[in-house]
């Protein structure tokens, strides 16, 4: 093979690499297979950047199902995700949790930079991860939290699609810790009593 030959080569060979480099999976579509009286909407703005806003009627999981499709070019980067979350459950939330699972385990779409994810006045928990975000916090009945995430979706590869779902979920306190609450603030408000009437007796 001569001098050219070897150069011809090494520029196909360089020029399907860098093709290809940035070849990925692309999301097509969302639908919400599961809304418990909930209500949804998205938006695709711009190049990888998903605008999602959920009502919450309940505290019952609102899931997402997004197809994914292969493309060449900016296919592989991370979705910016913004999420506006409404609560209109009547019940103060406690805690947030997404998460991500895939018909075929282990197809791979993960939130990137996970621990950069944010959820309003909420803090992350050290159990997240890759596949789940779990935030603790306070969101009062009425409330709106807006969150930000990045998704990396899986590549199905040339000619094929697949799907995941996003499920997410509010938690309410437990009737107990209500029932704590109370106990110790009718504790406190018999002490403050009894330090009173010490008081008008001494």
């Amino acid at each position: 093979m001569n001098t050219m030959s070897k150069a011809f080569v090494a520029a196909l060979v360089l020029g399907g690499s860098i093709s290809t480099a940035t070849a990925g999976g692309v999301i097509t579509n969302i639908t919400a297979t599961d809304t418990s009286g909930g209500t949804f909407d998205s938006g695709i703005i711009g190049d990888h950047t998903l605008d999602l806003a959920k009502t919450f009627s309940s505290i019952n999981p609102i899931s997402l199902t997004f197809t994914v499709a292969h493309e060449n070019g900016t296919g592989g980067n991370p979705y910016a995700v913004t999420e506006a979350v409404t609560n209109n459950t009547g019940q103060a939330w406690t805690d947030f949790h997404y998460s991500i699972t895939e018909p075929n385990r282990g197809n791979g779409t993960v939130f990137t930079a996970h621990e950069q994810s944010t959820f309003s006045d909420f803090t992350l928990d050290g159990s997240s991860g890759p596949r789940n975000l779990n935030f603790t916090g306070n969101l009062a009945a009425g409330g709106v939290a807006d969150a930000t995430f990045n998704i990396s979706p899986f590549d199905p590869g040339a000619g094929n699609t697949s799907t995941f779902t996003l499920t997410q979920v509010p938690s309410v306190p437990e009737p107990e810790t209500y029932a704590m609450l109370v106990a110790g603030l009718l504790l406190m408000g018999g002490m403050v009593k009894r330090r009173n009437n010490n008081k008008l007796q001494g």
